[in-house]
């Protein structure tokens, strides 16, 4: 009995000697479930410690198909830990990790069939034949980097030329300017020492002054004007900033005078009064005026005028009386014109002499003079600031965005036919016909750290029934054209544009999932 035991410790001393030295030799012991790389964490030699650091437990337990781990590290290998993951070594292809709750549930998830070595289920060893396809498919992505990075490097040649003209551009524009403001300063003197002169040549002719209303009644409808345009400033200042911005009137359709679907920065500047924005005062002494008759004309107090011709034309057939009937309806309609423009059809016409209408020819010359330098200096302020927004404007790490610059591009789907332009705005609009959708103005570049390039983020689009404002994220990648290739909407009013250009196409940037597998 005693020589049993001897020769079977022996044995073992044997066995573990052997596998000791097995051990030794590779000096890699591969703990299954875990990559090449972490097998020195995984070391026989002593107690395991878990890779969370919240527990030391015996080697023995590693791998036993029982956690002991908080974070799953002690079981790499079986379905053990519901949040533990185990390595697909994928020889031939991409290693990849998976769920330890995957492991021996008779689904091939490891190409290698190394997740499914315990359930019966025969997984083929696929990794050669998927890396060839993944080669075959980097293989096209690098030729497709190289050949929009040849257009890609046009394009930046052109935005940098497009830059510098735009330079040189504005240098002129703003000698233009200066040149402008001194003709606008000439043409006001001119006008108002015109119209001094013609209003002393018609002091001759004014006629003595009605009575003045009572100031009672003015006053009050000067406190119900600035009330009501109070009231409308709050309603519009959505941030309660104190003043009105041109975002601010572009999530409002009621400022979009052509009824294109879009509210333009430039429609908001005309009801600002040609102001970026303005403050309560400015905007009852200067805007209200302006805004009130479109807010009227919304509410339907004005009807259009094809709603008038239609009613004539319906009371046109009942009009069969006699030529006195029809002269009692006339001077009956001639009644119900209002008192002022009684006062402009009875007021008989003045008869100058020749020396006053020749001053009031004169004033009226410089008033269109005035008027006209004004004009042309509003239109060299437009064109500075246009220019001065791409100059200001990133259009990339090397201009290569810059000549994309209100180029539009158009998807069709089964319903919509959608429109994006660069660095302007996104639309929809439907194939059943109808205006524009505003989805959003061109806000700034929104990619991740390192991409920052790969999205575009379009906002303040038409604001939705019950919703917020309209807005599109546009993804970019590498393509050989700048073409829009889809279009959805993942969330309501969120628009997501998928768009191709070899803007994108940079070999420097690793844009390829290469692998050194593969």
């Amino acid at each position: 009995m005693n020589n049993c035991r001897i020769y079977l410790v022996l044995f073992l001393s044997v066995n573990l000697s052997i596998l000791l030295s097995h051990v030794a030799g590779s000096k890699v012991l591969q703990i299954r479930g875990i990559p090449i790389a972490k097998s020195s964490l995984y070391s026989p030699d002593h107690d395991f410690q878990c890779l969370d650091g919240s527990l030391l437990i015996p080697f023995s337990h590693v791998n036993d198909n029982y956690c002991d781990c908080a974070d799953g590290s002690d079981e790499p290998g079986t379905p053990a830990c519901t949040n533990g993951s185990f390595y697909c070594e994928n020889s031939g292809y991409k290693p990849r990790y998976i769920p330890s709750t995957w492991i021996n549930d008779g689904v091939c998830d490891c190409c290698d069939a190394s997740d499914e070595y315990n359930s019966g289920k025969e997984c083929p060893n696929n990794c050669n034949e998927l890396g060839k396809e993944a080669r075959l498919e980097q293989q096209k992505a690098e030729e497709l980097i190289r050949e929009g990075n040849m257009i890609r490097v046009e394009m930046i040649a052109k935005g940098k030329q497009l830059k510098a003209v735009y330079q040189a551009r504005l240098v002129k524009l703003r000698a233009d300017y200066e040149e402008a403001e001194l003709v606008r300063k000439e043409k006001e003197l001119l006008k108002t020492q015109a119209e001094e002169r013609e209003s002393a040549a018609l002091e001759k002719y004014k006629p003595s002054e009605p009575e003045q209303p009572a100031i009672e009644e003015g006053d009050e409808e000067d406190e119900l004007h600035e009330s009501e345009a109070e009231d409308y400033f709050k309603l519009l200042d959505s941030d309660s900033s104190g003043t009105i911005t041109i975002i601010e009137l572009q999530t409002r359709v009621t400022f979009d005078k052509d009824r294109d679907g879009a509210v333009t920065e430039e429609e908001a500047m005309f009801f600002l009064n040609n102001k970026k924005e303005i403050n309560l005062q400015e905007f009852v002494d200067e805007a209200w005026a302006i805004i009130k008759p479109f807010l009227l004309l919304e509410e339907g107090v004005f009807k259009p005028a094809d709603n008038k011709e239609e009613e004539e034309e319906i009371q046109e057939p009942a009009e069969e009386g006699s030529e006195q009937e029809k002269e009692e309806d006339e001077g009956i309609e001639g009644e119900e014109v209002s008192g002022d423009e009684q006062e402009k059809t009875e007021e008989p016409q003045v008869q100058y002499d020749e020396e006053t209408q020749a001053l009031i020819d004169e004033a009226t010359v410089a008033r269109e003079n005035f008027q006209g330098a004004e004009r042309s200096l509003n239109e060299l302020q437009t064109e500075m600031r246009k220019l001065e927004e791409k100059l200001d404007r990133e259009y990339g790490l090397e201009q290569e965005f810059a000549p994309l610059d209100g180029e539009c591009f158009e998807y069709t789907d089964l319903e919509y036919t959608y429109t994006l332009c660069m660095f302007g705005k996104t639309t929809q609009r439907s194939k059943s016909g109808g205006n524009d959708i505003n989805l959003g103005h061109w806000n700034d570049w929104s990619g991740p750290e390192g991409q920052k390039y790969s999205k575009m983020k379009y906002d303040r689009g038409l604001t939705c029934w019950n919703g917020p404002a309209r807005s599109t994220i546009v993804h970019l990648s590498c393509g050989k054209e700048n073409k829009l290739i889809s279009v959805t909407e993942p969330n309501r009013c969120e628009y997501a544009m998928e768009f191709s250009t070899p803007a994108l196409c940079n070999p420097s940037t690793g844009s390829t999932d290469a692998h050194d597998e593969l």
